[in-house]
């Protein structure tokens, strides 16, 4: 059986449209909502969907990202004892047979720790970011910098939406929504919670490489995701964002690449760079 964990931040609507699209699957046990600390209703709404299948909590804090799944991924396992769990966003939409193939898939592939299905658009259109392979270290400082990194090209797999094989190992997958074995990613230490949001599917691909587990995406199979809606709900500007995205980086750069004072300098360089693109970008829109 499977067990289902979503986290919610100030977007009740959105959750409660995924939960009822997937509560009368007959192969997922639980559905853990974990409202990470919302500011609005939300916790109030989402209070009055529970039941012995639908599970609501509150995290306590707004601990981030990573912190707000973590909570959900320990208490499914302490008080539950989940083996697989789905980890998804709100606002995605899959149906039922691609949670059983994803599960028939690691408990038959134990090398594995992460499956995922192929990203596709509100339009049905396989998605070059479902998965990308996990960089060098000079190549993710470049990433910083929005010019150099549009030069050099991305971590994004090439031609990976024209892939024919059933599964192709990659580095990390999408955050939207992917398949765990919960053994694995416990003893991966999960998610770093010292990163807010952004940058946590190259940690846990890190992180999970580092205990000799693989990460697989199935093509064969799919879903939806209406991209950056929970996330722009709370983060409007694209400069709040990019601010977001760039500390996440340099932290990950630290602790995650062994970075020396030099590399260090050079990154925090382009971390400041890249404020300047982004503000030319927003006058080049307001013209």
């Amino acid at each position: 059986m499977i067990d289902i964990l979503v986290l919610n931040y100030n977007d009740a609507p959105t959750t409660i449209r995924f939960v009822n699209s997937v509560k009368d699957f007959s192969c997922v046990r639980y559905i853990l909502v974990v409202d990470n600390h919302s500011t609005d209703e939300s916790r109030t709404v989402l209070k009055k969907i529970q039941n012995e299948k639908i599970i609501v909590v509150d995290s306590g804090k707004n601990g981030g990202y990573g912190f707000g799944n973590n909570y959900g991924i320990k208490l499914l396992q302490s008080e539950y004892n989940s083996e697989y769990i789905l980890l998804s966003n709100p606002d995605v939409v899959v149906e039922e047979s691609v949670l059983v193939e994803l599960e028939i898939f690691l408990r038959n592939n134990n090398e594995y720790a992460i499956a995922a299905p192929f990203m596709l658009d509100t339009k049905g259109e396989k998605q070059f970011n479902t998965a990308f392979r996990i960089p060098s270290k000079w190549e993710y400082i470049f990433s910083i910098d929005l010019l150099i990194s549009k030069l050099k090209g991305s971590f994004y797999y090439k031609n990976i939406e024209k892939e024919t094989s059933e599964v192709i190992d990659v580095g990390a997958v999408t955050g939207s929504m992917f398949f765990m074995r919960v053994k694995d990613i416990t003893e991966c230490e999960m998610y770093d919670e010292n990163v807010f949001l952004y940058c946590e599917e190259l940690i846990l691909g890190k992180r999970l490489a580092s205990i000799g587990k693989k990460i697989a995406l199935l093509t064969r199979i799919s879903f939806v995701h209406n991209h950056s809606v929970s996330i722009s709900k709370t983060y409007k500007t694209l400069f709040s964002k990019q601010r977001l995205l760039m500390q996440s980086k340099m932290y990950v750069i630290k602790h995650y690449y062994d970075a020396n004072l030099f590399d260090y300098f050079i990154a925090w360089l382009f971390f400041k760079l890249s404020f300047f693109e982004v503000f030319l970008i927003g006058v080049i829109k307001r013209l």
